[in-house]
């Protein structure tokens, strides 16, 4: 076959083109990297960076008000984008039971060393010592959490039997004989050594048992998780010197570093209804726990059945059954972090009676709460503002 020769006009014109799509795609790449990190003064929603990796970004909302460092919005939000990237990615790696890098001493790490002496994040750290103090197990639900999650991927109520321990007596027993072990520290704990070292003591029952069932993770955050990852990613921002924002997380985590005069604004619903906004100036650790799904992330963490009954990723260290005493919680604090916040209300929520005396105990630790009930929306911090929609009324006390 006779080989066709382009001619060199022919030649000139096609590398001309190539010249010019080229250049089209150098000005796109440029003008995508510059509507990326350029900026204006105020208020700006911060993302992590797309070639992070894997990361807890997803998250996580991050809103921040620049122009405040003494360097152009733009050059201020390209460091703040290279800070929250890093830590989003760092602290998805040491709270996740997923696979991560050998090198890292988060989670996963500890559950695979059982009985053995390790140092672990500093982040870590901290968060199993707060652990420790609360005296909440929770955290060694881990073999039920690993097999419970499987009902938020369920695409009917066919498939929940296999998981839902309501209905599948064999799973209920299951997740009782794993909760007997979580309650018993002479089965699993966290022995806290100092200097950032800590053992994760296992029964020599409790490994056959792991064995036989296929246990892999005997410790895990799960919901939890985004808490204290919410204290790690503030920390990190905060030890930078980023204070200017608010850390929110889709299911109910918020942080706020900001001390100015702006007040942040904080959403109450009343079963999935929005009653009001409550409004607080100066940083702040908020939590919301509520019995239903909100947003479109929360199929991670709530299955609802045809019959109406919604599973929870609340689970009970009891039994391993879901339980919330109420639809709605909010609880805040100016002194603590979220993850001390949670767990010092963990008890008081995760259960079947819901005892106010005990929630209302807390306000001698700082810990606040606000509440809907017949169309009150009750509230203990006054240093609240609370603003109630149609239909409610603020009422300050009878939390």
């Amino acid at each position: 076959m006779q080989k066709i020769e382009l001619s060199s006009a022919h030649s000139g014109r096609r590398l001309a083109a190539a010249i010019v799509l080229l250049a089209v795609g150098v000005a796109a790449l440029v003008y995508a990297f510059t509507r990326l990190f350029s900026a204006e003064a105020g208020w700006q929603e911060i993302e992590v960076s797309s070639s992070a990796g894997l990361s807890c970004g997803d998250d996580f909302v991050l809103l921040y008000d620049l122009g405040h460092a003494g360097v152009s919005a733009t050059a201020e939000k390209k460091a703040l984008v290279s800070v929250y990237s890093d830590a989003a990615v760092a602290g998805y790696q040491i709270f996740s039971d997923d696979e991560v890098p050998d090198d890292v001493r988060g989670i996963r790490y500890l559950n695979s060393h059982p009985n053995e002496a390790v140092d672990v994040d500093p982040a870590l750290y901290g968060a199993l010592e707060q652990v420790s103090r609360s005296g909440d197990r929770s955290l060694y639900l881990g073999p039920v959490y690993e097999y419970y999650d499987n009902i938020f991927y369920c695409q009917d109520d066919a498939q929940t039997a296999d998981f839902d321990p309501r209905q599948n007596e064999d799973v209920r027993d299951f997740y009782a004989r794993c909760a007997a072990f979580a309650r018993d520290p002479a089965a699993v704990d966290v022995e806290l050594l100092g200097d950032g070292q800590v053992c994760l003591r296992v029964s020599e029952e409790y490994l056959a048992f792991a064995e036989e069932q296929g246990i892999g993770s005997f410790i895990d955050f799960y919901w939890m998780k985004n808490a204290f990852l919410a204290d790690y990613l503030a920390d990190v921002l905060a030890e930078k010197g980023y204070t200017n924002g608010t850390l929110s997380s889709f299911d109910g985590f918020s942080r706020t570093l900001y001390s100015g005069e702006e007040a942040m604004r904080f959403n109450i619903y009343d079963r999935a209804v929005l009653a009001g906004t409550m409004s607080y100036k100066g940083p702040m650790s908020v939590v919301q726990l509520r019995s239903y799904p909100l947003n479109s992330q929360d199929w991670r963490h709530y299955y609802e059945m045809e019959d109406g009954r919604i599973c929870t990723a609340y689970l009970d260290v009891a039994d391993g059954l879901c339980r919330a005493a109420r639809d709605d919680l909010i609880v805040h604090a100016r002194e603590k972090s979220c993850g001390e916040t949670l767990l010092r209300v963990l008890p008081l929520y995760v259960t079947d009676a819901f005892d106010g005396g005990a929630l209302s105990a807390l306000e001698a630790e700082g810990i606040y709460a606000v509440l809907c009930r017949d169309g009150d929306i009750c509230y203990s911090d006054p240093g609240l503002t609370v603003t109630a929609g149609d239909g409610y009324a603020p009422v300050r006390g009878g939390t």
